[in-house]
């Protein structure tokens, strides 16, 4: 067997973040970007079609007793989700300012929640899923609560509050699912493969909790009173792989779990699942029209985004299903990118009122032009990122309900006066009191050039992201 296989591609980063935590501070920082970019060049050659998907799938037996196996796996879902974790983990280690404290625990941090959403996003076992799906709590909870700008704590307690209550029923749903005797021989198996066609009543019943769990991790309204504290106060080094690849994690759940296990039950609450999509749409694109906080404009712009992920995901159309797949990677480089740019912005005393920007395309030149390509990738331009995601979206979301469509076009309306504004306030204009000391240089032009060269690929050659995605979409539809 070949040493690159998916045990090394995820076991690695649980060595690495251990090994950072006994390092000194610049050695773990430095430690940590060499080695996501090694695990991203891995993720890399796995999915670059050489080797059948097929063949890396992993199985070994865990706790048997409960149905738990060591089963990892890629496919069309978990591809892009599975390459991009570590290299936007990556890139927001090289935002993290030297005058943070504690340095190497920190970045230990990182990488322990890149080898959590990494685990989580390979897992073909519903227990192996929930496992990580709850460990990624642990280095979420310590980044926010050791080094949030103000209110850590306070933070931290209520993610874990919403989050926790959100997903210890999912727990119970997964026991319930272990102790049924789904397995060939009447054993425990908690295998995604094993748990096809539940009974009609089980998938109603235990659908709920799951769903649930999901939606407070996205999250959607009315769901998201985690989001907003965090966003506006976590470092924005963490905020941009929480906004990037966590928000993720309750999608592919919803997508992976739904999909695969629950399909009847996706069928019979798709109207409850669609109204909650468009509601959050709709909510998060007006909050962030009416926010003067540069993050909490982001903030509610993700929310806004990751609800039309999730209306095209319970269309449960090929167009729809495959859009959304993709549209979790254009949204991650969009989204990822900004908070990637605030924090290098916080490096240099950058405020959070909008009303104290204003002119830095004067002063900033290569950062304005980087922003500006992240923003319209944000916004769904033709030939960047997000366009194919949120076209194959709307057009899966128009074939069955054109009056949701049309309200989901309102949203990217709204987006686009938001984002605009936002752009505009910061860039143009006359200068405001806030005046950076520099424009972008050396590493740092490199960390905004890597989200902006993707979307562009992404926008410009969608079929090399798709052809895997449709594939994988065509056998669980």
């Amino acid at each position: 067997m070949s040493v690159f296989n998916l045990d090394t591609l995820l076991l690695l980063p649980f060595a690495a973040a251990l090994a950072m935590a006994f390092m000194n501070d610049r050695g773990a920082r430095t430690f940590g970007v060499v080695f996501t970019f090694v695990q991203t060049v891995l993720a890399g050659y796995l999915a670059s079609g050489n080797i059948p998907l097929e063949t890396l799938a992993v199985k070994r037996l865990w706790i048997p007793q409960m149905g738990l196996s060591w089963s990892l796996g890629l496919d069309g879902a978990n591809l892009w989700l599975v390459a991009l974790t570590p290299l936007l983990t990556g890139l927001a280690l090289l935002t993290v300012s030297e005058r943070t404290e504690r340095i190497a625990f920190y970045s230990a941090n990182l990488m322990l929640l890149n080898a959590m959403l990494s685990g989580l996003f390979l897992a073909q076992n519903l227990g192996l899923f929930y496992v990580f799906f709850e460990g990624m709590l642990i280095p979420g909870a310590l980044l926010v609560a050791g080094w949030s700008v103000k209110n850590g704590r306070e933070t931290a307690v209520r993610f874990l509050l919403f989050t926790l209550v959100g997903s210890l029923p999912m727990l119970l749903g997964v026991l319930v699912l272990a102790f049924a005797g789904w397995g060939t021989d009447g054993t425990p198996n908690l295998d995604f493969t094993n748990l096809v066609g539940l009974p009609r009543a089980t998938q109603l019943f235990l659908f709920i909790p799951f769903a649930l769990a999901f939606l407070v991790k996205m999250p959607v309204f009315p769901l998201h009173g985690w989001l907003p504290p965090l966003y506006r106060n976590a470092p924005a080094s963490t905020v941009a792989v929480v906004a990037a690849m966590m928000s993720k994690a309750g999608a592919y759940g919803l997508l992976k779990v739904g999909l695969t296990v629950f399909p009847l039950a996706m069928v019979e609450y798709l109207n409850i699942l669609g109204t909650l999509a468009v509601i959050s749409l709709l909510y998060g694109a007006y909050a962030a029209l009416g926010s003067d906080s540069l993050r909490e404009v982001l903030a509610f712009s993700s929310l806004s985004h990751m609800a039309m992920i999730a209306l095209g995901i319970v269309t449960l159309t090929e167009a729809g299903t495959a859009g959304s797949v993709l549209q979790m990677a254009g949204h991650a480089l969009a989204t990822g990118g900004l908070f990637l740019a605030v924090a290098l912005m916080e490096k240099r005393g950058m405020p959070d009122e909008l009303r104290r920007f204003g002119g830095m395309a004067n002063l900033t030149p290569k950062f304005t032009v980087l922003v500006l390509f992240l923003v319209l990738a944000s916004l769904g331009q033709p030939g960047l990122g997000s366009f194919p995601g949120e076209l194959l979206i709307l057009t899966g979301v128009y074939d069955g309900y054109p009056v949701i469509a049309v309200l989901a076009c309102l949203g990217i309306i709204l987006a686009a006066a938001y984002m605009l504004r936002w752009y505009q306030t910061i860039f143009t204009g006359d200068l405001g009191t806030f005046r950076p000391p520099s424009d972008l240089r050396g590493r740092e032009l490199a960390v905004l050039l890597v989200p902006v060269a993707l979307s562009l690929v992404m926008g410009l050659a969608p079929s090399i992201f798709l052809q895997p995605i449709q594939a994988w979409v065509a056998g669980v539809l």
